[in-house]
């Protein structure tokens, strides 16, 4: 059946169990309260984050977690990201702190695509920075 979901566009389907399989609306949630019932694809991706770093394991899981480094960690996402399309490839993580951000709403991915006034960005400040770590490099080119 489709659903009347406004959280998330497109593929919103209800199951048996009344929730949207794409974007988790309840759809016995209140329309005051839809929105307290979604849960971004970036919470998700910290959450799983979370449990292989072993920062955080959600209360209902019984498994240990790897506790994986953070670059590993990272890693295993990227691979879910690139190889199986199974996570969206829009999450990045920053360079810098190591924090996980959509890239689709802030942030930037600076490479050799980059250059300011013609000069070609340094492989230094090459990488993805959230909005609150991205390197201010006009300074070294200007």
């Amino acid at each position: 059946m489709k659903s009347d979901c406004k959280i998330r566009h497109c593929d919103c389907f209800y199951e048996d169990s009344g929730k949207c399989t794409s974007c988790t609306y309840n759809k016995n949630a209140t329309s005051e309260h839809q929105e307290d019932s979604y849960i971004s694809n970036l919470d998700k991706v910290t959450e799983l984050y979370e449990f292989l770093t072993g920062i955080a394991i959600p209360k209902d899981i019984l498994a240990k977690s790897p506790k994986l480094s953070r670059k590993k960690a990272f890693t295993v996402i990227w691979f879910l990201q690139e190889q199986t399309h199974c996570l969206p490839d829009y999450i990045e993580q920053c360079r810098e702190c190591g924090g996980l951000y959509d890239s689709e709403r802030e942030g930037y991915c600076l490479d050799d695509q980059y250059d300011l006034n013609g000069k070609e960005l340094p492989k230094k400040y090459w990488g993805c920075f959230c909005n609150n770590c991205v390197p201010a490099v006009d300074f070294v080119l200007g």
